[in-house]
């Protein structure tokens, strides 16, 4: 994982992205994942485990596999979950070859990077899933700094890992300074209890979740009004320093 870059030619102001479903559309695959990995425990196959996952998008990896056992009848055994987690990640793993980027991603950072903003990674994923996604697009060059559910011991919707990653970023007194791309309610909470200015991304899997506490909602990060109103918004928060 990567730390800040110490950069003196780096701008303050910070933009940060979740990466399931904003910066990667991998929540196609890890759906197909869980529910392979269900009916591979002999789980109950149904139509509610296989649209199971517009529910729990967002949360973390434990607490999506708890529902998915639940939805499949099976007992969440400490045997349970560890057989869960083999069976998960050899099947997420075979995957992630199909996993692209967001419409508009990649430009986007681009962008931001040209334009000297720092820029950070806040996922709910573990470490190594993060990794590979980052590597096989060939992205991780773009982030200073990288959180994931590794780092903090409480995960979204609570604010410790977007506090972590304003206290890498030397921002944890000048929240106002940074911006965030979240995709689900639990994100966009966690950010907003950390004092973050969040913008929201739409897509398929999240028509369930509850955006509307987002300062902005856009339909891609293709969006042309995307920068403009990140210069919006910090610039309002320069003004407060």
């Amino acid at each position: 994982m990567s730390d800040i870059e110490q950069n003196n030619d780096r701008r303050r102001e910070a933009i940060l992205f979740d990466l399931d479903g904003v910066i990667a559309l991998s929540e196609v695959q890890k759906s197909e994942a869980h529910v392979e990995t269900v009916l591979e425990l002999k789980g109950t196959p149904s139509q509610s485990l296989i649209e199971l996952y517009a529910d729990v998008i967002g949360l973390s990896y434990e607490e999506t596999r708890d529902r998915f056992l639940e939805c499949g009848d099976l007992v969440a055994t400490p045997e349970v979950k560890k057989a869960y987690r083999g069976l998960y990640r050899s099947i997420y793993r075979t995957k992630l070859q199909d996993v692209r980027l967001a419409t508009g991603a990649q430009q986007l950072l681009q962008i931001l990077l040209k334009r000297r903003y720092r820029i950070g990674l806040v996922s709910s994923a573990h470490a190594e899933e993060v990794t590979m996604i980052l590597g096989r697009n060939q992205i991780e060059h773009f982030f200073g700094v990288i959180v994931t559910a590794d780092s903090v011991k409480n995960h979204k919707p609570a604010p410790d890992p977007y506090l972590r990653v304003l206290e890498l970023l030397d921002l944890e007194n000048r929240p106002a300074l940074a911006i965030v791309f979240e995709d689900t309610w639990a994100g966009i909470t966690a950010a907003k209890a950390a004092h973050l200015k969040v913008f929201a991304v739409r897509h398929q899997f999240n028509h369930k979740q509850k955006l509307n506490e987002a300062e902005r909602i856009f339909d891609s990060l293709d969006d042309e009004q995307i920068l403009p109103t990140i210069e919006k918004y910090l610039k309002i928060g320069l003004s407060h320093e």
